[in-house]
């Protein structure tokens, strides 16, 4: 497994690190710390060369942090560090792909962005453009692999999409606990289509995997809700890239919640 660590040398881009390390720590596994400079400057000789130095410095810098992780975790997987020029956002899509990158771990900020939509503004814009498997990891949350995903689903696509989180889930052999929010009034005639979909997870050749429901008018309300009560250490979701974050954390409800202050966010792709 490759995994690209976008980093600004923060304490909060060092903590998305480490817990990509400890939740790698049983597989075999490759790290990639990338810096992207994203300062405009006009094109002249000695702008090249102030680029040049910029380069070194951050390169240094890197190594650095790479020798100081592997000091903390004591990983001795491969670690190597990247610099670029250019807006993360904008970058890390193509950068990921042109490495052949499994997933990409950074930091949040957690509950001091619970006013901006969770998410700072990096973050958000990496969420709507980026392809791979992306898991977002708040300041506050703990070092360890997980062993209770909440798998957050309005059980379309269900079929495909548990085996892509099983995939996942097995390196650590977590348990997958399904969560689907249901409105508190139901119309009884969807039971038999959700019935049928419930049927594709048993019939999974993972044994790890319950199902919830929560009954809630409000989708993220009563995910929360799910979260707050149950502690799972992961959330994971499969979301389309378009409008995912008015869809997800609308402006009413992100004060209310708290799900994000510690508990890290995978977010995969919807076909």
């Amino acid at each position: 497994m490759k995994i690209l660590i976008p980093t600004d040398y923060s304490l909060l881009a060092r903590k998305a690190a480490e817990y990509a390390v400890s939740l790698s720590a049983n597989i075999d596994a490759e790290y990639i710390l990338l810096h992207c400079d994203n300062i405009p400057r006009p094109s002249y000789s000695f702008v090249n060369k102030l680029d040049d130095i910029l380069r070194e410095e951050a390169m240094k810098t890197g190594n650095d942090l790479i020798e100081s992780i592997r000091q903390t975790t004591g990983t001795r997987a491969k670690m190597t560090c990247d610099f670029t020029f250019g807006d993360p956002i904008e970058i890390l899509d193509s950068y990921a792909e042109k490495h052949d990158v499994d997933m990409i771990v950074m930091g949040t900020k957690g509950e001091t962005v619970v006013k901006n939509r969770i998410f700072g503004s990096v973050a958000s814009g990496v969420l709507e453009h980026v392809s791979c498997p992306t898991l977002f990891v708040p300041a506050n949350a703990e070092l360890n692999q997980p062993q209770n995903i909440a798998f957050a689903t309005d059980l379309t696509n269900i079929d495909e999409e548990i085996q892509e989180l099983i995939a996942f889930a097995q390196f650590f052999n977590a348990t997958i606990n399904v969560v689907h929010v249901y409105p508190d009034l139901i119309d009884p005639s969807t039971f038999d289509e959700e019935s049928t979909k419930l049927e594709l997870i048993a019939k999974t050749s993972y044994p790890n995997i319950t199902f919830n429901a929560v009954m809630d008018d409000d989708i993220i309300a009563g995910l929360d809700t799910y979260v707050e009560s149950d502690r799972p250490d992961l959330i994971a979701m499969f979301t389309y890239k378009s409008g995912v974050l008015e869809y997800l954390f609308n402006e009413s409800q992100t004060e209310k919640m708290a799900m994000h202050s510690h508990t890290p966010l995978l977010i995969m792709r919807k076909k």
